[in-house]
């Protein structure tokens, strides 16, 4: 009885041995960002990557928002000017 294959195998009766030769290796794993999951579906014999980066946060004029690939968070840098010196008839 020829045996239980995987998708991405190939099962061949070798008359020589009188055994079947199962050959075949399943694709490499796809290389993912952090907040993405590579899963194996058997029925399409292919990697499903799913998930997505987090959405950016709102930021000051005087912030900036950078991913970080290590924490898989966004960082977020900078600090508001210093309030300047006003006079008593000055608003700042």
């Amino acid at each position: 009885v020829e045996p239980t294959t995987e998708c991405w195998e190939t099962a061949t009766f070798d008359n020589n041995t009188c055994a079947w030769v199962v050959t075949g290796s399943q694709p490499a794993e796809p290389t993912t960002e952090c907040w993405e999951t590579a899963t194996f579906d058997n029925n399409t014999c292919a990697w499903v990557v799913t998930g997505s980066q987090p959405l950016e946060p709102s930021t000051e004029c005087w912030e900036t928002a950078t991913f970080n690939n290590t924490t898989c968070v966004w960082d977020v840098t900078g600090s508001q000017p210093v309030e300047p010196s006003t006079e008593c008839w000055e608003t700042a």
